[in-house]
């Protein structure tokens, strides 16, 4: 505790005199690559609209995380990228690898699909349980809000994450880098590129390891609840030049990891701000596997650029928890508890393959167009199986006699889109836009315990219209309206509602993008309507031990963004944005009282600030510290409004030195070790006898070297 007390106390000192400094400094850029201020926003050059695009001249609030961004943060996983995005969370529950996406107001039900749209190398990610991975060898993440179903399709209805991995170079490239941290926590990442065939195929492969023995304790076994054994990532790259107007490139990925996984808390006062640890008397466990391909080809045929990328996913995963989150002691104290204890065995799986094919117009021209048609097929297998937890973890969720219930099922899903779009630069100043997109989605649940069958279809035109202005090349302003679609699905088989319905979204937006001083000042905002049908939210039905998805009738959101990036002086970069939303259930015919309510998992505010400021201090040396803050408004977990958590605010920082090709940092996140809920289930949303919520890290502290050739 003394060493992290002396952490915390030194990046908070160092925090305060680099604060100092900056005021009086001018000085210029340092010369290590990993630790400088970022490049202009001018500069920035984006694929948002499946183009190449300069940020500032796209018509859509676009938050982009370079890879140098990323680094210097200290952002390592896709749940940290809300710390710079505005109207943005990303929130950790169920499994080890799920995570739960809320963006403008719009939250991702369990089991169900997210609202935004995933593509990591160009590849949808369909499976929630893809999303919550490890940041390493990044090119940029770009976050686009509003809807995007015009040219991402299904599920882009609140916006889309398009993540780009670092492609093959060919000059020899690489780097390692590896921090350790509180919990004994080791986190390592490297990357070689080059040339096989100079010019003609080149190479890249990267790696990154992950284990920690945990920081979230359970005060009833006495062990970290969230430690992770191992978790390794490898990934390769192969790039084909072919010709000079062809490209073929591969990519696969292997992940395996095994961790712990559900570690829900009783939190027995009913209050979602009275913070309580995991005390389950069961050993949480899980392991997992994922297999990724990738091929991309793209050619150059004169009057337009053809696309085609193929993806195939294999996901295998098995998790055995707890799943009354007590124990035998603790329970009998509390008259409230469930009367007996109990677990989970769930094992899951799921194969995706999808394709694109696409086409589309050189951007020079003044009429720009493209098509493009894609096709998705998923297989997925899971079972709840619940059993009574007699204290032996080893035999217990093995034996049949113990077994209380259980659904396994096989769901299966084709999804068929076409889309299309026009620009046309009707005067220098004036760009009109016009797509459309329609997906079919077809289902099937297969009950494996007494073989019914379920099928639905749900499908959807999703256009999308917009009109930007530019007074002057640094200054543009824009007006567009677009619809976004959410499909459908199953319950579990043994639920009384076996079908959730499909949600639109209609959405009216006007924003601005403009950059001042010479590009030292970036300004960008929009304001936004959004009226939703449908919204989907979750709750878990303890009677069958199923996370289930039901729907609200209507949903208006309102809501503003306003982000600033700044340079004052070199070596200087600040950057602050916020986020406002007001979320409303207008109409709930099942459940008439809460009309007039925010919907479950929204807030009304937030905002984030951060600086970055390095300077020389010696020759090939330079010092640079930064700091970022989150701030997020009271958040209402249930339809009901009943569970409302606080305010919250996270402070992060980091400070070090870089000579040359080398970077030694000492970073915090959370550094003032603020406690909160990432979910929050309440009784009457789960059939519990009390709430249970799943717990944030506290603080943590690490060093971290990196080198770069």
């Amino acid at each position: 505790m003394r060493n992290l007390r002396t952490i915390r106390q030194l990046l908070m000192a160092t925090t305060l005199v680099g604060a100092a400094q900056i005021v009086e400094a001018q000085t210029a850029p340092p010369p290590n690559a990993g630790v400088g201020p970022e490049v202009s926003q001018n500069e920035i050059i984006v694929t948002a609209q499946k183009r190449s695009e300069k940020l500032q001249n796209v018509p859509i609030q676009v938050d982009v995380l370079t890879g140098k961004t990323l680094e210097a943060r200290q952002i390592k996983m896709t749940s940290e990228i809300a710390r710079t995005v505005p109207n943005l969370t990303i929130e950790k529950t169920d499994v080890y690898s799920n995570s739960v996406i809320v963006l403008r107001g719009i939250a991702q039900a369990a089991n169900a699909d997210a609202p935004v749209a995933v593509v990591v190398d160009g590849v949808p990610q369909d499976d929630p349980k893809q999303f919550n991975m490890h940041l390493f060898d990044i090119s940029d993440i770009e976050v686009l809000k509003g809807p995007q179903g015009s040219l991402y399709g299904r599920n882009a209805e609140a916006g889309a994450i398009i993540i780009t991995t670092v492609q093959p170079t060919d000059n020899f490239h690489g780097f390692v880098d590896g921090s350790f941290s509180r919990g004994s926590t080791v986190d390592a990442s490297a990357a070689l590129s080059g040339p096989i065939l100079p010019d003609k195929v080149l190479f890249r492969v990267a790696g990154s390891y992950f284990r920690t023995d945990g920081v979230i304790q359970n005060t009833f076994r006495h062990v970290p609840n969230d430690s992770v054994p191992h978790d390794w990532t490898i990934r390769g790259n192969l790039l084909f030049n072919i010709g000079s107007r062809s490209t073929l490139n591969l990519i696969a990925q292997h992940e395996d990891y095994k961790a712990g996984h559900v570690y829900f808390v009783p939190v027995w006062s009913g209050n979602p701000n009275d913070f309580e640890l995991p005390q389950s008397n069961f050993p949480n466990r899980g392991n997992g596997r994922t297999t990724n391909l990738t091929a991309k080809f793209d050619s150059n045929l004169g009057f337009a650029t053809l696309t085609a990328i193929a993806g195939y996913t294999k996901i295998k995963q098995l998790q055995i928890t707890d799943v009354d989150f007590t124990n035998p002691v603790d329970a009998a104290l509390h008259p409230n508890a469930f009367p007996f204890q109990l677990g989970d065995n769930q094992p899951f799986s799921n194969r995706i393959y999808s394709q694109e094919v696409r086409l589309e117009s050189h951007t020079s021209s003044r009429f720009r167009w493209l098509i493009s048609e894609d096709y998705l097929n998923a297989r997925q297998f899971i079972n709840t199986h619940l059993f009574f937890d007699l204290g032996n973890p080893q035999s217990d969720p093995f034996n049949p006699a113990l077994t209380l219930t259980q659904n396994p099922a096989i769901y299966t899903r084709s999804n068929w889109g076409v889309a299309g779009q026009i620009d046309y630069d009707a005067t220098e100043a004036l760009t009109l836009t016009a797509g459309v997109r329609y997906d079919t989605d077809r289902r099937k649940q297969t009950n494996l315990l007494n073989g019914v069958v379920r099928t639905a279809r749900f499908s959807a035109a999703q256009p999308r219209l917009s009109a930007a202005y530019k007074f002057t090349p640094d200054k543009l302003i824009y007006a567009s309206w677009g619809v976004g679609f959410r499909s459908g699905g199953f319950n579990p088989p043994s639920f009384h509602i076996p079908i959730y319905r499909d949600e639109k979204l209609t959405n009216y937006e006007i924003g601005f993008k403009t950059q001042w001083l010479d590009h030292h000042l970036t300004l960008n905002g929009a304001l936004f309507h959004s009226l939703v049908s449908n919204l989907q939210f979750s709750a878990i039905d303890f009677n069958t031990g199923s996370q289930v998805t039901s729907n609200i009738d209507r949903v208006r959101i309102n809501g503003a963004e306003l982000e600033a990036v700044a340079t004052p002086i070199a070596g200087f970069d600040l950057f602050a944005g916020m986020g406002l939303s007001d979320p409303k259930i207008t109409r709930f015919a099942t459940n008439p009282a809460v009309v007039g309510n925010v919907p479950p998992r929204g807030y009304k505010a937030s905002f984030n600030a951060g600086f970055d400021y390095s300077r020389h201090i010696a020759t090939d040396t330079s010092f640079f510290i930064r700091g970022d803050l989150q701030h997020y408004s009271s958040k209402f977990w249930f339809v009901d409004n009943l569970d409302v958590q606080r305010p919250k605010t996270y402070v992060n920082g980091s400070f070090g030195v870089g000579y040359r090709n080398f970077t030694l940092s000492i970073w915090g996140k959370n550094i003032f070790g603020v406690r909160s809920y990432e979910t929050y289930f309440p009784g009457q949303q789960t059939g519990l006898p009390y709430d249970v919520a799943f717990p944030n890290k506290p603080a943590t502290y690490g060093v971290e070297l990196s080198a770069r050739m």
